[in-house]
C-alpha cells in the first residue's frame, strides 16, 4: 500500500470527498498564484478595487475637512507604504502613457468624475513625498518609480494618491478575492460531497447485504438502485445470493435424505448380521454397519457445523462449558474443567456446544484426557481444551481443519473417525466471527483454543464454501 493510500479514509465515498478537496485545494492555489502574479504591478494596483475604494473613501473624509487643515489630515492618514498628499495642482512630473490615461479614464468612470478632474501618471518619487518620511531606514531604495493618481475635490484642491511597487498594496486586494473565491470553492464543495455520499448509498447498503448474507446465510434481497454500473453489481448480488442458498439447501436435503434413506436398510442389515453364526463374521458385519451410520451422521452433523441460521442469544460461557464437561464425566471419561470466569456472550449456543463437544472428544479420542478452560483475552474470550497425547506437527496444523481429512497412523491409531470434528469445530467459530487455533501443549499434546469476540452479533463472518 503507497503513502498516499495509507492517509486517504478507507471508504471509496470518503475518498472521492477527499480526492475532491484535494483537487479543490490545489486549483484554488494555483488561481491564487496566477491572482498574484498578475496582481503584483503598480498598474495592475492603480486600476484596482481597493483603490477606487481608497479615493472614495479619502475624498469623502476630505470634502467635510475645512480647506486650511486638509494637509493635517492627510499627513495623519499617511503611512510609508500608503500615502497621500493635497496641493493646489496636479502632481508636477507625473508622466502619462496610454495605460495610464486607460486607468485614468476608469477611474473617472467609477468615481463619478469628468476627464479633466483626474491624472493618472508615472512619478520619480522621494522620501520627502507623500508618507515615505514615515519608513525606517534603508525599507525603501529612492528615488521610487511609482504612480500618482490625482483627482480633484469639490473645493478645487487636488488630492493625490501614490502606487509604488510594494506588497502592502495588493494584499488586500488578493485577501478579498480569496475570501470570496474560498466561499465559492466551499459552497460547490459542499454540494458535491453531499451527491457523493447519495451516490454511495447503494453500495453500502450492499456491504450491510453482504456481511448479513455472510454471517447468517439470510437472503434479503437489496433494492436495486443508484448507477447503472451499481444496480448491475447489486442485481448480480441478488442472483448470487439466491444461487448459493438453492446449493446449500438442496446440498443439505440431499444428505440428509440419503442419511434417512439409509437408516431403514442398515437397520435391515444389523437385524440379519446379528442372526449370523460365525462370532468374527457377525462382529465384521455389525462393525461396518456402524460404520457407515456414523459416516452419515458425521456429514450432517459437519453441514450443521456450517449453517448459521441458529439465532443468537446471550449465554453465559461458563455454565455452557460445565454443563459440556459433566456430560462427559457422568459416562466416566477423564475430563476436566480447569477453571475460568464469568463470561457472557452473545453466540449461537448450539453450534457453540457442539464445536466444544468435538474438541473434548477428539482430546479424549487422541490424548487419553481433556483439559478445558475458559478466559477472557482483552475483547475477545477463549474457550481451550488441552490434552496431553501426541499432538500434531506444525505442518499438519493446517491439513487437520480440513474436513474428512485424517492424519498420520501414529496419531490416529485404531480410533473410529472421519476428520470432521475439527472442520466442525473452525465452521462454527467463524459463524462466530472468531478462529480455531491449534497449537503445541509442552511437554507434548496439544491444545485446540475457539476464540470469540464478546458481544458478537455475527455480522461479519465469513461465507459459506
Amino acid at each position: 500500500m503507497s503513502l498516499l493510500e495509507r492517509l486517504l479514509p478507507g471508504s471509496m465515498v470518503g475518498r472521492m470527498i477527499a480526492v475532491l478537496t484535494l483537487s479543490f485545494a490545489a486549483l484554488l492555489a494555483v488561481l491564487s498564484a496566477v491572482e498574484q502574479t498578475e496582481g503584483s504591478d503598480v498598474l495592475s494596483a492603480a486600476a484596482s478595487a481597493d483603490t477606487v475604494g481608497r479615493i472614495q473613501r479619502m475624498s469623502r473624509l476630505l470634502a467635510r475637512i475645512r480647506s486650511e487643515e486638509l494637509a493635517t489630515h492627510v499627513d495623519v492618514e499617511s503611512l510609508c507604504h500608503v500615502g497621500y498628499e493635497v496641493s493646489s495642482t496636479p502632481w508636477p512630473g507625473a508622466r502619462a502613457t496610454p495605460e495610464t490615461s486607460v486607468i485614468a479614464r476608469d477611474l473617472a468612470r467609477e468615481l463619478g468624475l469628468s476627464a479633466a478632474q483626474v491624472r493618472v501618471g508615472h512619478a520619480a518619487l522621494v522620501r520627502e513625498d507623500f508618507g515615505y518620511r514615515k519608513c525606517r531606514p534603508g525599507e525603501m531604495a529612492f528615488p521610487v518609480d511609482g504612480i500618482v493618481i490625482s483627482t480633484r475635490l469639490p473645493g478645487g484642491t487636488w488630492f493625490h494618491t501614490e502606487i509604488h511597487p510594494h506588497e502592502a498594496h495588493f494584499q488586500r486586494t488578493f485577501a478579498d478575492w480569496f475570501q470570496r473565491s474560498a466561499l465559492a470553492f466551499l459552497l460547490i464543495a459542499g454540494v458535491a460531497a453531499l451527491s457523493m455520499y447519495r451516490l454511495g448509498r447503494p453500495l453500502r447498503r450492499l456491504t450491510d447485504g453482504a456481511l448479513r448474507f455472510g454471517s447468517g446465510l439470510k437472503a434479503e434481497p437489496l433494492p436495486e438502485t443508484g448507477p447503472a454500473d451499481v444496480r448491475r453489481t447489486i442485481s448480480a448480488f441478488n442472483a448470487m445470493q439466491r444461487e448459493v442458498i438453492g446449493e446449500i439447501d438442496r446440498r443439505t436435503s440431499t444428505l440428509a435424505a440419503l442419511s434417512h434413506d439409509l437408516r431403514t436398510p442398515l437397520t435391515a442389515l444389523r437385524v440379519k448380521a446379528e442372526l449370523v453364526e460365525d462370532d468374527k463374521a457377525r462382529a465384521d458385519l455389525i462393525a461396518s454397519i456402524v460404520k457407515m451410520e456414523t459416516i452419515a451422521s458425521s456429514a450432517i452433523e459437519f453441514l450443521k457445523g456450517e449453517a448459521r441460521t441458529e439465532p443468537m442469544r446471550l449465554v453465559d460461557l461458563m455454565a455452557l462449558i460445565e454443563s459440556e464437561c459433566a456430560d462427559f464425566q457422568e459416562i466416566g471419561a477423564p475430563v476436566v474443567f480447569v477453571g475460568g470466569e464469568t463470561v457472557h456472550c452473545a453466540c449461537r449456543p448450539d453450534a457453540l456446544a457442539r464445536a466444544v463437544r468435538n474438541l473434548i472428544d477428539n482430546a479424549i479420542k487422541y490424548g487419553g484426557g481433556a483439559e478445558v478452560s475458559l478466559r477472557r483475552m482483552g475483547n475477545s474470550v477463549g474457550i481451550s481444551v488441552a490434552d496431553h497425547g501426541p499432538g500434531i506437527p506444525t505442518d499438519q496444523v493446517r491439513q487437520a481443519i480440513e474436513p474428512f481429512v485424517r492424519l498420520s497412523a501414529a496419531r490416529e491409531g485404531n480410533k473410529a473417525g472421519f476428520g470432521l470434528g475439527l472442520s466442525v469445530a473452525a465452521a462454527v467459530a467463524k459463524g462466530h466471527d472468531g478462529t480455531l487455533d491449534l497449537a503445541a501443549n509442552a511437554p507434548h499434546g496439544l491444545i485446540a483454543r475457539i476464540s470469540i469476540p464478546l458481544g458478537t452479533t455475527g455480522k461479519a463472518g465469513p461465507s459459506v464454501p
